[in-house]
């Protein structure tokens, strides 16, 4: 007798009701959505290849729902708790429920160094080991939502793994993986073939990859065989990463938000997520407008993009040429949301600073010291915490959230590292 239901573990997935339109995050026209009925890109009302796409919600009609911020300990486990708030709803058992709801605390020591209370966020809790869960399982449940059955990304690790676990939960072929030629047998090309991946290398960095990525699969990207899971290409790595400052609000709820939150900046997902989950909260009423923390991008000095446009004063961000660093999460010269991630670093207060390669190499090391297992993009935030207070812009006494994005395993698994100093 066979069985007669339906056996694939997206059965249940659906389009949030109150997901109401999306939206250019540079002009602000509404995009079609095509009723969801093949996975959403960018726009197409920008020059080629588009700006990102941002996701609005009937948020009068969530108020009733969201009496309180995100529940705890129910029976929704993981990202499913923030179901109202995603764009894709019944995410099914087993699926993301070990992701998110990491802890954030208090660390005694570095609050004592450097004057000012600091509150650390542990990302590497994550299923994967790092902050690119939360993204990659909204953005592979969105897009499998909307028909599609396989997805591809250039990565330069995090991203590329928890892609490629997000596509073996939902029982789908293997993820086409692009990575540099440097990441061949990198512990990112063994964990993303781990979880089913079919993994190309080509060129020095992610773009290059990128590049060869979109040469070779045209077509099936143009008829939306394949789905580019690339940082903004589609809405849903950012709705994802927003749960990150939905967190934040529920754990500080009592004592309220940070004076600031340093955030390590390659793509600026998670910077621009968080701050998209500020403004809902607030726009819902359960949160302070006037009370919002001031963002800070976080770069290295060999890769600093968004610094140079902060800087500079510009609405956008210009391609830089990377020296290259031993965060490879913030060796990223381009950014596609630039105009978003100076959008939300301009309008919180914040700033955006480099660190110098020197400085998170000696900061990696004290965090070992100190007994913190985070990895080199992490490593970062300690550094610009220390610069901030010296140059004045951090205030003794100030609260500053640091956002840690993955653990030590992967940096301490590569062996000693330095920047090439090669551009790239």
């Amino acid at each position: 007798m066979s069985d007669m239901s339906d056996p694939s573990p997206a059965a249940t997935l659906g389009i949030n009701p109150r997901l109401t339109r999306l939206v250019c995050s540079r002009t602000g026209r509404e995009a079609d959505s095509h009723g969801f009925q093949r996975p959403p890109g960018l726009c197409e009302c920008c020059p080629s290849p588009g700006s990102p796409l941002l996701v609005s919600y009937d948020l009068g009609a969530l108020r009733p729902v969201l009496d309180r911020l995100p529940p705890y300990g129910s029976a929704r486990q993981g990202l499913a708790a923030f179901e109202p708030l995603l764009p894709v709803v019944g995410l099914p058992a087993g699926y993301a429920d070990d992701v998110g709801h990491t802890p954030t605390v208090h660390h005694p020591a570095l609050s004592e160094a450097h004057g000012v209370e600091v509150l650390l966020k542990w990302e590497g809790a994550n299923p994967s080991g790092s902050f690119k869960d939360r993204g990659l399982a909204v953005a592979v449940a969105l897009g499998r939502t909307a028909g599609a059955h396989r997805f591809c990304l250039p990565t330069q690790g995090n991203a590329g793994v928890a892609a490629s676990l997000f596509c073996a939960r939902l029982g789908l072929p293997g993820c086409l993986v692009y990575m540099p030629d440097g990441h061949r047998d990198s512990i990112y090309h063994r964990q993303a073939a781990f979880f089913g991946a079919e993994v190309r290398f080509a060129g020095a960095n992610i773009a290059a990859a990128g590049r060869r990525m979109r040469d070779e699969l045209g077509p099936e990207l143009a008829a939306g065989e394949v789905v580019d899971l690339s940082t903004f290409f589609e809405p849903g790595r950012l709705e994802g990463k927003k749960t990150m400052g939905l967190e934040i609000a529920h754990q500080l709820a009592r004592r309220g938000l940070p004076d600031v939150i340093l955030y390590p900046t390659g793509g600026g997902t998670g910077l621009v997520g968080i701050w998209k989950a500020f403004g809902e909260l607030a726009e819902l009423g359960l949160l302070d407008t006037q009370r919002l923390p001031a963002m800070v991008a976080v770069q290295s000095a060999n890769c600093a993009p968004v610094v140079e446009a902060f800087d500079q004063g510009l609405d956008h961000v210009e391609p830089v040429t990377s020296l290259g660093t031993v965060a490879d999460g913030l060796d990223v010269p381009g950014a596609i949301m630039g105009h978003g991630i100076l959008g939300a670093v301009r309008a919180s207060g914040g700033t955006a600073v480099a660190v110098s390669e020197d400085e998170i190499t000696a900061a990696f090391t004290d965090c070992g010291r100190l007994g913190l297992p985070v990895g080199y993009e992490s490593a970062a935030l300690v550094a610009a915490l220390a610069g901030l207070r010296r140059s004045g812009w951090l205030k003794a006494g100030a609260r500053a959230l640091l956002l840690l994005t993955s653990s030590h395993l992967v940096a301490l698994s590569q062996g000693p590292k330095q920047a090439s100093g090669t551009p790239s």
